[in-house]
């Protein structure tokens, strides 16, 4: 869990010297609707003895979804992966990564840091762990549509679809123009808009756009990166 603490006291001259950079103006922002993607199926981890509240699933009563050494026996529900093919019932199981032996796909957390990795449902009760990027590709390449694409750069990254931004809520904004979450078909694959906040420490915490190309492979890279806002007040992230 993140801790936030604003210490706007402490952190006055940093807000003087960043606010040069922030934008003179409010941004344009351009308002994409977001994609058309499936509902992620969590029927099964229901029928295991998990108990879902908003996008977490509280599995504690579940000794087979225990087995799996989920932290706090938690799951974690992510409607972007709802267009992964071929469809599964799918749940964020990350894993406790101050163990150095820990393995997972991208690295979380700040003070409590976590790997995550993703639980599948494979039928008849089963289920499978999938602890690695070579073994999501594994299982869900090649990428062929744009919800699978957007599922694709939400899995294997830190970053995470923002599809409203409004102006009036307490940030700085660092360019002109903003546009949220998309989803674009290009040559050989997509492009797909996310957002990422720096996170850990005390700052500012900048939020980039991350546009990611998803090739029909599925082994994606970022194709650009920017700074677009951040808080306007300085804060503390464990």
């Amino acid at each position: 869990m993140k801790h936030v603490f604003p210490l706007l006291a402490l952190g006055l001259g940093l807000v003087t010297g960043f606010a040069a950079e922030a934008s003179a103006r409010d941004p344009v922002i351009i308002q994409h609707p977001p994609p058309r993607v499936p509902a992620v199926n969590v029927e099964p981890f229901l029928d295991a003895g998990c108990v879902r509240s908003d996008d977490t699933l509280d599995c504690s009563a579940s000794p087979t979804i225990q087995a799996f050494g989920c932290f706090g026996n938690t799951l974690r529900i992510d409607e972007s992966l709802g267009g992964l093919a071929p469809r599964v019932a799918i749940a964020a199981c990350n894993a406790d990564a101050r163990e150095g032996s820990a393995v997972g796909i991208v690295n979380l957390g700040c003070m409590l840091p976590q790997k995550r990795r993703y639980l599948l449902a494979t039928g008849g009760g089963h289920f499978e762990l999938i602890d690695t990027a070579a073994a999501f590709l594994d299982r869900f390449a090649p990428v062929t549509s744009q919800a699978e694409a957007l599922g694709f750069a939400v899995a294997l990254t830190t970053a995470n679809p923002e599809y409203t931004i409004d102006i009036n809520d307490g940030r700085d904004f660092l360019v002109d123009r903003i546009e949220t979450t998309n989803v674009r078909k290009v040559r050989g694959g997509y492009r797909v808009r996310l957002f990422d906040m720096e996170l850990c420490g005390c700052g500012m915490h900048p939020t980039s756009v991350v546009d990611t190309f998803v090739p029909n492979s599925g082994r994606l890279r970022i194709a650009d990166r920017e700074q677009v806002y951040r808080f306007t007040g300085f804060v503390c992230i464990d």
